[in-house]
């Protein structure tokens, strides 16, 4: 997330244009692949997939420092080896999410969910501070070989999590467009899925967008270097951890709906706080930092909330392509968003595009309001 755009930025003086692009090229196989990704999953043995993504994506990673060493590195690059980590980082998401319900019993989902989160948010406090260190003292493909062996971590680990089997032989006996047919309309077929995910397709659209001039604005705008970019996000990072604790007991208090709006709403008023400050350099980091820190936890809040819905709505049966939908919806309009993003930051400037794309993220909203999840307390 940090190494991979600082190479295009410090060793390859990636512009606007060229960091949404390559931001867009990560995000991109969920608009082709996540369906049949769906399908894939609800076939296989999950263990096998994940395995296997596993090892592809530390393959790829690998080779970024490989050819940084031989003086070969350029874009197109990192474009191919963002797309192809991102086929495989595709199939193994949809695979993560359709396992969990054969790990926990489904009465403990939420709470599985919130283990999740925290996990990853202490995983992204961590992680900046780690590649921030290692690209200052060393550099950006050398955080990316670190990266690389993380993944091998993950498929070791794997080893360790018990999973029941899926059942999923239905599956295998109708054709694969009837299968993904099938899981769009588990999806568009109930307005309490079909909200959550324009809801988070939204809100991922404007947050890619931002994206994309958000490392350059820290780079060129602010001067930082790679250790302050990684401070800041890692302590944004921790809001994810503050988000994904209270979620729980925030839906509890006030319900399922609302906890979600407010998620959202938390979400882009922290986005918003990056470009107030530019001076001076302490302000500055502050205020990054504080932004980053409030934009986690509102999604902290939001995911531990809205992932479980699928669970509670959804048959095992239909777990792979139900969510491998959901990925190539959000994360498909995620990748036409950096590509706005790049777009607008390269014709109206970095710190424009961040205030407009934080504002804009807020309609994210709307598509709660108008559905039933509006007044819903709890789903069973």
């Amino acid at each position: 997330m940090l190494a991979l755009p600082l190479t295009a930025i410090t060793l390859l003086d990636a512009g606007p244009a060229q960091t949404g692009l390559l931001l867009a090229c990560g995000r991109a196989p969920c608009l082709v692949v996540s369906l049949f990704a769906g399908v894939i999953v609800d076939r296989l043995p999950h263990r096998r997939i994940l395995l296997t993504a596993n090892v592809v994506m530390a393959a790829m990673l690998a080779t970024i420092p490989l050819f940084a060493s031989l003086g070969h590195l350029g874009m197109v690059q990192l474009y191919t080896t963002s797309i192809l980590v991102g086929v495989a980082a595709v199939i193994a998401d949809v695979a993560y999410l359709a396992c969990i319900p054969t790990v926990v019993d489904r009465s403990q989902l939420v709470r599985a969910q919130s283990s999740l989160e925290l996990s990853q948010a202490s995983a992204m406090a961590v992680g900046p501070f780690l590649a921030g260190w290692l690209v200052n003292a060393l550099s950006a493909p050398t955080a990316i070989l670190a990266d690389s062996v993380s993944f091998l971590v993950a498929a070791a680990l794997l080893s360790l999590v018990p999973m029941r089997a899926a059942g999923c032989s239905a599956a295998e006996s109708s054709a694969v467009l009837g299968q993904v047919a099938e899981g769009l309309a588990g999806v568009f077929g109930n307005p309490v899925l079909r909200a959550v995910t324009l809801a988070s397709g939204t809100f991922i659209f404007w947050h890619n967008a931002y994206s994309a001039a958000f490392l350059l604005h820290l780079t060129k705008d602010l001067g930082f270097d790679g250790r302050i970019i990684g401070m800041v996000l890692g302590i944004g990072a921790l809001g994810g951890v503050v988000g994904a604790a209270s979620s729980p007991w925030a839906g509890r208090a006030i319900g399922l709906g609302p906890v979600l709006m407010i998620g959202l709403a938390v979400s882009a008023a922290g986005m918003s706080l990056a470009a107030l400050l530019i001076q001076p350099f302490w302000a500055a980091v502050a205020c990054v930092a504080l932004s980053q820190f409030i934009l986690w936890i509102g999604q902290g809040i939001y995911n531990v909330q809205q992932v479980p819905i699928r669970y509670a709505l959804v048959p095992q049966r239909l777990q792979g392509r139900v969510n491998a939908s959901i990925r190539g919806v959000v994360w498909g309009l995620g990748s036409l968003g950096a590509l706005a993003g790049g777009a607008a930051a390269g014709a109206t400037g970095l710190r424009a595009t961040l205030l407009a794309s934080s504002v804009l993220g807020t309609a994210s909203i709307v598509w709660i309001w108008l559905s039933p999840l509006r007044h819903t307390r709890s789903l069973p």
